[in-house]
């Protein structure tokens, strides 16, 4: 059969009359209508959609249909991706590919085409700053294959777990710490200094980097000291593009990283510059221009940042597609489900979602915990076993999963476990499982990109780096307000992220001025009549004793509010409130009063720090309407020492639930004195 690719194309998965995924795939146009490839198979696209109720294409129908990378050099962006596509297996490329260039299409032709070509896939290493570009590479590195099969063998990661999977794969001793530099640190000195690392690093025959733009300071020199120590045939092809270099505050990260920049490090290496250029995220006009025209102002070196800084912001207002209102006046209830909303500063997304609160959405910013899906714990919570079989997961499943999850079955979640702690295809070693989801940042696989189930999604600018969709509400900071970096080209390069996120539709309305400020990275904002809203849901805000800790729970106090926080997620009006039997630390009470939480000696510290700075004593002892959105499973590794103080099976087992707290809390000063 003969095809020819079309490009890529975001495809709505339904079976059913339900939703059940939506994937982007490279689209093909063939003898039997366009199709796509999703779970091994070819399927027709009718409209964008997908329906899996209709069948797949038969085997005869797809026998000579072609792997991603056959593509006709019709044109001079077919030639340019090409060029990095099919160049030798040794190469070093340097990729500068600006937003909406097809790099994700590229990168994972990428590496299918060294596969295919011959290089082993289990040799092959893709990191990349950012959980969300590794999450779109992995979901979507299988379509590109000969042999789907070989996805699973490809080493995909954020830099920060390969580094930990380097750190403890070559250290006895190697311990998680709350400190994401100290494990670069240890990483880096055995890169430098030890030879079976080095021995290790010399397996590798390619090496690909995404995102590499944002890699700076002790990520930076890692990554330089691993290009150093490959071999000299072993190529590496790195994605970049320097307008969206906003590393002054990073999606994992809530401060300004300082340091060495990756990509002044590649100019002193032999790397061959690639470009791509044409823009496939958008087809408007208008948006075109802002892809463009407006990344030449973002690159430019000449003149004052400020009035630089001026031309972008016109311009991105001149090429909206309409102007909108502030924050204040949005209503997401009148936004699709699919809608991006970005705001450049946390207390504005936080004060979106609290407005908004009886309308579903997801949150995207830092600071927030990984949020491990539910159906982990759903299964394991009272598991104390070490290893379980195949036969009892799927009863568990079939007991326990009462609602059918998107993308996800008994047998896919079984094959997920066995490639992540497997002792065989029909045993999994628990033990293994905790240590891998308890590090400080668990696998994609296991994790929802958001926080929350369902609706739009709203975020900050820097989080959103990676995302995007057809339509986006962009909200500007007020004219010559300083950002949270304080740094006028990244302000710069700040709106034109989040203005390049639209694919059809960009809205821009407008911030109003910060009264905010912020504890230990805690929003939280003061209002009339000395109240304040405080951000409640950071990600030390819970720990495991809080959950279920004997120093704070019977046993049937602790799985009563277990199966609350598991069977109510979204929970509003909740009640935190300090008490002399708590060391006044803050207890989280229902309507109905049952303590389901006591919140970490964190928010009690950071409570003190925002009295402080107000000049208001006592500092505030309690937080009204507070909410969760969602549940979230946590997970305990074997040899946490914080297991001693919890009550059984959470002791044993190592797997709970906690809520998924999200936006302000009420409060309100001390009197004057």
């Amino acid at each position: 059969m003969e095809s020819v690719f079309s490009g890529e194309v975001e495809v709505l998965i339904m079976r059913s009359g339900r939703e059940v995924a939506r994937v982007r795939r490279p689209l093909r146009n063939t003898e039997h209508g366009f199709v796509i490839r999703y779970k091994k198979k070819f399927w027709r696209v009718v409209g964008e959609v997908v329906d899996l109720d209709h069948g797949p294409l038969s085997e005869g129908q797809t026998s000579e249909m072609p792997t991603a990378i056959a593509i006709e050099l019709d044109d001079e962006d077919n030639a340019l991706q090409n060029a990095v596509i099919s160049a030798p297996a040794e190469e070093r490329l340097f990729v500068d590919a600006g937003p909406g260039t097809g790099k994700t299409f590229v990168a994972c032709s990428r590496v299918a085409s060294l596969i295919n070509d011959g290089t082993p896939a289990s040799r092959i290493l893709l990191v990349s700053f950012t959980r969300t570009a590794i999450r779109e590479i992995r979901d979507r590195l299988e379509g590109y294959l000969s042999d789907p099969a070989d996805a699973a063998s490809v080493r995909i990661a954020t830099l920060d777990s390969h580094a930990w999977s380097i750190h403890s794969g070559f250290s006895s001793d190697a311990k998680l710490s709350g400190s994401f530099d100290s494990n670069i640190q240890a990483t880096l000195e055995k890169v430098l200094h030890d030879e079976l690392v080095q021995g290790d690093l010399r397996r590798i025959r390619h090496l690909v980097v995404d995102e590499a733009q944002d890699i700076v300071g002790l990520r930076a020199d890692l990554l330089l000291a691993i290009i150093d120590h490959l071999k000299e045939k072993c190529g590496v092809t790195v994605f970049a593009d320097p307008a969206q270099a906003i590393y002054g505050f990073t999606e994992d990260h809530s401060r300004p990283e300082t340091g060495a920049v990756f990509l002044d490090g590649l100019k002193s290496r032999d790397f061959s510059v690639r470009q791509l250029r044409k823009v496939h995220r958008t087809s408007d006009p208008k948006l075109l221009e802002l892809f463009t025209g407006t990344r030449n102002i973002v690159l430019s070196t000449e003149g004052d940042a400020q009035e630089r800084g001026s031309r972008v912001r016109g311009d991105i207002e001149r090429l909206a597609t309409q102007r909108i209102g502030s924050t204040q006046e949005l209503d997401l209830a009148g936004v699709s489900g699919s809608t991006l909303v970005l705001a450049r500063q946390r207390y504005e997304v936080l004060d979106i979602s609290g407005k908004n609160a009886a309308v579903p959405h997801r949150l995207r910013m830092s600071g927030l915990p990984h949020r491990i899906l539910p159906w982990v714990s759903i299964i394991f919570w009272d598991f104390t076993a070490r290893r379980i079989a195949v036969d009892e997961f799927l009863q568990r499943w079939q007991d326990r999963i009462t609602i059918p999850l998107p993308g996800l079955d008994a047998t896919r979640a079984w094959k997920l476990l066995v490639e992540t702690a497997g002792d065989s295809e029909t045993l999994v070693d628990l033990h293994r499982l905790r240590d891998t989801l308890g590090r400080s940042s668990p696998p994609a696989l296991f994790t929802s990109p958001e926080y929350g189930d369902e609706g739009p999604i709203i975020g900050t600018i820097h989080a959103s780096k990676g995302r995007e969709a057809d339509d986006v509400c962009l909200y500007l900071p007020p004219a010559g307000e300083a950002g949270e970096d304080d740094n006028p080209d990244e302000e710069i390069r700040v709106l034109y992220v989040g203005a390049t996120r639209a694919r059809s539709r960009l809205s821009v309305g407008n911030s109003e001025k910060s009264q905010s400020g912020k504890a230990d990275g805690r929003a939280w904002k003061r209002v009339r009549g000395d109240k304040l809203l405080i951000e409640v849901g950071r990600a030390h805000d819970l720990d495991a004793v809080g959950l279920v800790g004997t120093a704070y729970f019977t046993e049937g106090e602790a799985q009563k509010a277990q199966d609350i926080i598991r069977t109510t997620p979204r929970l509003e009006k909740l009640y935190a409130s300090g008490t002399e039997a708590l060391n006044w630390r803050l207890q989280l009470q229902t309507e109905d009063k049952q303590r389901i939480a006591v919140l970490s000696e964190r928010v009690k510290a950071d409570l003190r720090e925002i009295a402080k700075f107000t000049d208001r004593w006592p500092q505030p002892g309690y937080l009204a309407y507070v909410r969760s959105i969602g549940t979230r499973s946590v997970v305990l590794r074997a040899d946490d020492p914080l297991l001693n103080s919890l009550h059984e099976p959470w002791r044993s087992s190592g797997f709970l639930f906690a809520p998924m707290l999200a936006g302000f809390g009420w409060s309100r000063l001390a009197a004057k004195k």
